[in-house]
């Protein structure tokens, strides 16, 4: 069986110094149903040790699980108090992962980035192969028969976007039409500079496309202007000269050649309409004479002769490249599409969400059954709008929102947010669940199905449940018989620390009343060390146990050996024996005592019963003599010093009418209130364990005070007692 073994647990200086080297009561290991409870009374740093286990701020853990070694909270998943914060935190799949609701997000969260990625390759492909960088790319207008591929392409291309607005239906849709591509002849080199053009600002090609042949101006001139253009280039550059840079001839008239070029130009130009005049004016300043289309040899030689057959050649050629263009990238991201398997996945991905949400699992079942059946509110699983499942509570959202937007009462609110993160907590991928105090603050009703639910939503987890209330003991146990292992968690400086498993006897009598009082009746005879301190010890049980099963007799006389201002000698051996038998006559046929024979008695280093078999026992019984011994001491000194009256109908009773006679409440002496508060702050004297009566867990009085504490109330007291 996996267990837990601490080296070492660390919260500023909240742990004594046993924890930073925890060599003893280090291991924590699990039921054969996978939970441990660790009880631990207030104080004694069950919140830190969570906050340790969460990682937080200024805490240090070392602990092994697993084989593994770890020095964080990795292997914690930490379900804390609900209160203060919204009903519900996350998402629906945090909680909700039954086998198809599980598939249906492994595949909606495949399917997001599979096309993410295709997207960012779509974006590559058109940037790096087809210079399109942008969405306001000339090149896209190629696409402009295939309309729907050229939004999809725009969206890819739109720096915002990037192809999000398309989504994955519209993307598969689209590309499914074009997987049969055929790409015809062509000539690289003009589809690269179809490429090349069309990245341009303003690329020529375009200007050529929208040429309207009917209005192009003849010029049989023409080419004197690209012949004075490039004159004019020379003679501005070389106007210091005199002598021809071409024929050597000798006294060159630069200026006004220079000026005589230009004229012309200007003279030719001044015929051309302005569309014509746009493009010469371009072909002759930007294209060189191996592009690959000729288009200034073909623009020039048809505005000089009239032939426009060659023009309208060009126009075909371009019109086809620029198809060639279109269909290449087209192909190519229609083959990056089809690597992938993006359409079986959506296809499958659609099937599932056209269904209803159905959740069969029993967690969820529980879950919505309690609403139903004990609020009368309806909570749904729906599919909103855009396909997303949704939970809803009164048609209204249920997750992620305040707890003033419920129709809950506070523990309504409150036992739904717990189990929910059950549900969370259960399908996390942490092996281990930690469970702050669940049950505090709930009703019975529902610390039985909080009870239900640690052991089942949770019991493919191992659970961790630190806690101060016994009843969640009784509870688990009610739920399923011995589920859990027990350890009494001990953080006192010079006491025995960490985590102090329990054997599974005292565990049983810790839970189960049945357990404890046929360990009374059978078995605790051969292990009795100390038979008077035995009895004497079990004097307030007794009387609480005579109560109930209603022997007045009995319990009558065990009241006299529970007030220090009682005088009466009480045969509790007797008592004993007719509560609970003689197996063997270990228990001697009377033993009396009074008030003073008991307050002569110490259990100091005293063992009780046997503390190998019984360790937790033998402590509850050291601590129910103390509480005793020091409740009989105070009650007997005040009485006797303060001449109490306890006997009249309207005599003081009760230690705490006591107290207030003693020391009256309505005194202002400053002494009178100092020793009140001193002794009405004790919990060894005002507390029910001093009597049993509505409650019988003989345990208490030991797993909610440790010994050291016992020990300096016990000093603190007994140092009061000499003083008065």
């Amino acid at each position: 069986m996996e267990k837990i073994i601490f080296e070492n647990i660390e919260n500023e200086d909240i742990f004594v110094s046993d924890y930073k080297k925890l060599i003893r009561n280090n291991e924590i290991d699990f039921s054969r149903e996978g939970i441990s409870v660790i009880y631990g009374p207030n104080g004694t740093g069950k919140t830190s040790l969570v906050k340790v286990l969460s990682s937080e701020k200024g805490t240090k853990v070392k602990y092994t699980y697993g084989g593994e070694e770890y020095t964080d909270g990795s292997q914690f998943f930490v379900i804390n108090d609900q209160n203060n914060r919204n009903i519900i935190q996350g998402e629906t799949k945090d909680f909700l992962l039954g086998d198809n609701i599980k598939k249906e997000f492994e595949l909606q969260e495949y399917i997001e980035n599979e096309y993410n990625r295709l997207c960012t390759e779509s974006i590559s492909i058109l940037k790096n192969n087809y210079n399109v960088s942008s969405s306001s790319n000339k090149s896209i207008d190629c696409f402009s028969e295939w309309a729907s591929v050229q939004n999809i392409i725009k969206d890819l291309m739109n720096n915002r976007s990037k192809g999000t607005k398309t989504g994955v239906d519209a993307y598969i849709l689209e590309f499914e039409k074009h997987t049969q591509i055929t790409i015809h002849d062509y000539e690289q080199d003009k589809l690269d500079y179809i490429i090349s053009d069309l990245s341009e600002k303003n690329p020529l090609i375009i200007e050529i496309e929208t040429i309207d042949t009917n209005k192009l101006s003849n010029n049989s001139h023409i080419k004197e202007i690209e012949e004075n253009t490039e004159a004019i280039k020379i003679l501005s550059r070389f106007s210091y000269k005199d002598q021809c840079i071409v024929c050597d001839s000798n006294e060159i008239d630069y200026e006004n050649l220079l000026s005589k070029k230009s004229k012309n130009k200007e003279e030719i130009i001044k015929t051309l309409d302005a569309k014509t005049k746009k493009i010469v004016e371009k072909i002759i300043a930007n294209v060189s004479e191996k592009e690959p289309f000729r288009i200034k040899d073909i623009m020039l030689g048809a505005i000089e002769t009239g032939n426009l057959s060659d023009v309208l050649l060009l126009k075909k050629s371009i019109k086809e490249h620029k198809n060639i263009f279109a269909n290449k990238a087209i192909k190519e991201l229609v083959q990056l599409y089809k690597s992938s398997d993006i359409k079986i996945k959506n296809e499958e991905y659609q099937k599932l969400i056209n269904q209803k949400p159905d959740i069969t699992e029993e967690d969820f079942l529980y879950i919505e059954q309690i609403i139903s059946n004990n609020m009368s509110k309806k909570l749904q699983i729906i599919r909103d709008d855009k396909k997303n499942i949704k939970i809803v509570l009164e048609n209204k959202d249920f997750l992620g929102i305040n707890r003033e937007e419920l129709p809950l009462s506070s523990g309504e609110q409150n036992f739904l947010s717990l189990t929910f993160e059950f549900l969370k907590a259960k399908n996390s991928d942490k092996p281990i669940i930690i469970l702050d105090d669940p049950i505090s603050s709930f009703d019975s009703i529902y610390k039985n199905k909080i009870a239900y639910a640690i052991v089942k939503i949770l019991q493919n987890k191992k659970r961790v449940i630190l806690t101060h209330n016994v009843d969640l003991l009784r509870l688990l146990d009610g739920q399923l018989k011995k589920c859990f292992r027990l350890f009494l968690f001990n953080n006192t400086e010079n006491e025995e620390n960490g985590f102090i498993a329990l054997n599974s006897d005292e565990r049983d009598m810790l839970i189960n009343l049945d357990e404890l009082l046929k360990t009374f009746r059978e078995k605790i005879y051969e292990h009795i060390k100390d038979v008077e301190l035995f009895l004497i010890s079990l004097i307030p049980f007794m009387r609480g146990y005579s109560t109930m099963i209603n022997d007045n007799d009995i319990k009558e006389n065990l009241t006299q050996l529970m007030h220090g201002y009682k005088t009466n000698t009480v045969d509790i051996a007797e008592c004993y024996i007719k509560l609970f038998g003689n197996k063997n006559n270990i228990i001697p046929n009377n033993y009396k005592v009074n008030v003073d024979d008991m307050l002569n008695k110490t259990v100091d280093g005293k063992e009780i019963v046997d503390k190998e078999k019984y360790p937790l026992l033998n402590r509850t019984l050291v601590h129910s003599f103390t509480y005793l011994f020091l409740r009989l001491l105070i009650e007997k000194k005040l009485v006797s010093k303060y001449n109490i009256d306890t006997e009249s109908k309207s005599g003081a009773k009760q230690l705490g009418q006591i107290i207030s006679k003693a020391f009256p409440e309505n005194s202002k002496n400053s002494d009178n209130i100092k020793n009140r508060v001193f002794l009405t702050t004790k919990k060894t004297l005002l507390n029910e364990f001093n009597h049993f009566e509505g409650n019988m867990s003989i345990f208490q009085p030991a797993i909610d005070i440790t010994d050291h504490m016992l020990g300096k109330e016990k000093t603190d007291i007994l140092a009061f007692v000499n003083k008065l």
